[in-house]
Formats: C-alpha cells, structure tokens, sequence
C-alpha cells in the first residue's frame, strides 16, 4: 500500500512539472519564458527581462510587425500607462550604428518630438545609443536605447507622460540594463 501511493506521488509530480514542458526547453512555449516571468527571447538573437520590476509583459499590438514584445506599468498616472516597447529593424543595407541613428534622429521631428539629445555609450561589451525626445504639445517623454549587431538594430523605448517619465524611466533602465545578445 506505501509503495503504490509512493508510485502515485511521483507520477503525480512527473505529469505536473512535465504538463508545463516545452518541445525543446527554454524556447517561447516553455514555462520558463511565460510573460508573467518578465524573460523575452527573441529569434533574432537576443533576450531581455524584467526581473527587478513589476511591470509586466505583454503582446505587441498586433498592427505593428516590428514590436517583440511590450512591457506595461502595472500603474496608471497622468491618465497614461508607461510603456517599453522592444522593436526590431533588419537592415537592408550594411551601416554603422551612429549611421543608423542619425537617420531615426532626422524623423523624430516629423512626428512631433524635439530631440533632447543623444549620446553613444558602451555597457558590458555592448555598443549603443541613448536618444532623449519631447512631445510638448502632447506631453510625452521618451527614451530610446538602441543596440545594433550586424543587420539586427534593436530599439526599446520608454515612454510616458513628461510629469512622470522620471519615475518610469527607472523601471525602464532596470529592465533595459537585462538586455543581452545570445
């Protein structure tokens, strides 16, 4: 009798722990990388997650093919919820990440936004960009950090309304500092 509810404790943990297993372990259909983990995998070749935050993972909207994932603010403030989103951009051309980023700088105004300013920096052996803009008549603030490896340039950007952008731009750098290639 001990032996056989001893062999039905462990088929019993067996088919739990394997009901949430993947095809191949780690991949996107594993529990281990479920959104509510805050860990994102891309298959261009990078990961990101939000370990030392609460807010959460979500789907990209579905209109935009370029976004990988989306990370919300459990919060609303300023009648705003504070997004990073995670974009890709495959290039076409072969080009220099300062290339690349003084052509985005080019557009901004054409949507409203005046350029802050902008800066190269390097972080754990990874070359980047940080690009600070202002909508005034909008009144939103953004943050884009931009990391570029071969024809992969990957784009996050935290935004929010400009009275509480401060705040949010904390929890956007802690989640952006979890950024690595694979």
């Amino acid at each position: 009798m001990k032996i056989l509810s001893l062999l039905s404790i462990v088929l019993f943990a067996l088919s739990s722990t394997t009901a949430f297993a993947a095809p191949v372990p780690g991949t996107s259909s594993s529990a281990l990388t479920k959104p509510k983990l805050g860990i994102y995998k891309s298959k261009f070749g990078f990961e990101i997650m939000a370990k030392n935050s609460d807010w959460i993972q979500t789907q990209p909207p579905k209109k935009t093919k370029f976004v990988e994932t989306v990370f919300r603010s459990p919060e609303v403030k300023n009648n705003t919820r504070a997004t990073l989103t995670v974009r890709v951009d495959r290039l076409k051309k072969k080009t220099s990440l300062k290339k690349y980023v003084k052509r985005w700088v080019k557009e901004y105004p054409k949507y409203g936004y005046d350029v802050l300013g902008s800066k190269k920096f390097n972080s754990g052996g990874k070359q980047g960009y940080v690009v600070d803009l202002v909508n005034n008549k909008k009144k939103r603030q953004l943050r884009q950090v931009i990391y570029f490896k071969k024809d992969t340039a990957v784009l996050m950007t935290c935004r929010d309304h400009s009275a509480s952008f401060k705040g949010s731009l904390r929890e956007c750098n802690s989640i952006i500092k979890n950024f690595r290639w694979n």
